[in-house]
């Protein structure tokens, strides 16, 4: 049986999940499908840090999940792509089945 898809795929699609596998990451992902945000009101939303959400926006940005605008001071956040977080929203619907339960 023949991969479905390249191997350079998997290395990409690994380093992405990797970015991803984070708690406040995924969080930020889910709150930006909706609409752009700037950073205040992420800090504000997640109740962290300035410098920790920033961090987090960075690694998301380097790796184009998100995009960002400046106007003046500010810095707004959004989505390259929304069905970046169809996977959770998945996995969610999984967890909450009977079907799939906590180890």
């Amino acid at each position: 049986m023949k991969s479905s898809l390249p191997k350079t795929s998997y290395a990409r699609n690994a380093s992405i999940y990797k970015i991803l596998a984070h708690p406040t990451r995924l969080e930020i992902l889910n709150l930006l499908k909706y609409r752009e945000i700037s950073v205040e009101e992420l800090v504000k939303i997640l109740r962290l840090p300035k410098a920790n959400v920033s961090q987090h926006l960075a690694l998301l940005r380097h790796t184009r999940v998100v995009s960002v605008r400046r106007n003046g001071l500010r810095a707004y956040y959004k989505l390259v792509d929304p069905r970046i977080v169809e996977p959770c929203k998945i996995l969610h619907e999984l967890w909450k089945s009977k079907t799939w339960q906590t180890p």
